[in-house]
């Protein structure tokens, strides 16, 4: 068995944002997902129309985006590999750096609950063994969007623009995800205003450096009975943990 990836355009009032290389389904997810996560666009309420025709979406924004469409263009071609052909910061965080606000506080146990349930959801990446997974979930666990995609970048892009439509508040979820927490990733988090990632995987630093920034706890190598906690660590309930 081998995963099969597929290319897709997203084009925004008429301008190519960017080529990507996806896993067939939630490609309208997909493109919504990625202008909030990118920064491109503040709501989902700024999108007046969206059009899919085989590979590609097109989309029709009510606000002039511009200025933010024209700096995302140094990141025009979407990798499975890294995100971008860059890894250097998006010219859109020159805008402003999001601060993320949030009441949410996760029970340790509830940590390990959503790896676990990552993993049992991620039946492609088990046949195949070449896909990401991700999920955003409620505090208690309860999975609210789940996503596989060849792609670490895509399968978030693609959960978060399932939870913008489906209206609920960011500040109120929590992303798990399978990939390794780079800059380019907390931000995602950080734009919506997820304030909890879960991952699998291992941070980088410049994840936790964005993520000590901006206020998200970043939850990496949550696996089987462990997990470590890199920044703001008072939304964890470490009581329950322990007893496990």
């Amino acid at each position: 068995m081998v995963a099969v990836d597929r290319p897709l355009e997203i084009c925004v009032d008429k301008r190519l944002l960017g080529s990507f290389w996806i896993t067939q389904g939630m490609e309208i997810e997909l493109a919504v997902g990625h202008l909030l996560a990118s920064g491109i666009i503040e709501s989902v309420s700024e999108i007046d129309d969206i059009t899919q025709r085989d590979s590609e979406i097109s989309l029709r924004l009510s606000v002039d985006r511009t200025v933010r469409l024209e700096a995302s263009q140094t990141q025009r071609t979407i990798t499975t590999s890294s995100g971008s052909v860059s890894s250097s910061p998006n010219l859109l965080d020159r805008i402003g750096a999001p601060r993320v606000e949030s009441d949410l506080r996760i029970d340790g146990a509830a940590v390990l609950r959503m790896a676990e349930e990552l993993n049992r959801r991620s039946e492609t990446f088990r046949e195949t063994g070449g896909t990401h997974s991700a999920m955003i979930c409620t505090e208690d666990g309860e999975v609210l969007a789940h996503a596989e995609d060849v792609g670490r970048h895509n399968a978030v892009d693609k959960v978060i623009g399932a939870i913008a439509r489906q209206g609920n508040r960011f500040s109120e979820c929590v992303l798990v995800s399978s990939g390794r927490q780079s800059y380019e990733m907390v931000s995602k988090a950080a734009r919506v205003g997820i304030p909890v990632v879960i991952s699998q995987a291992g941070p980088l630093k410049s994840g936790i450096d964005v993520a000590e920034e901006v206020g998200i706890t970043l939850v990496c190598f949550a696996r089987g009975k462990r997990f470590n906690v890199y920044t703001h660590r008072n939304r964890v309930i470490f009581e329950s943990t322990a007893r496990a």
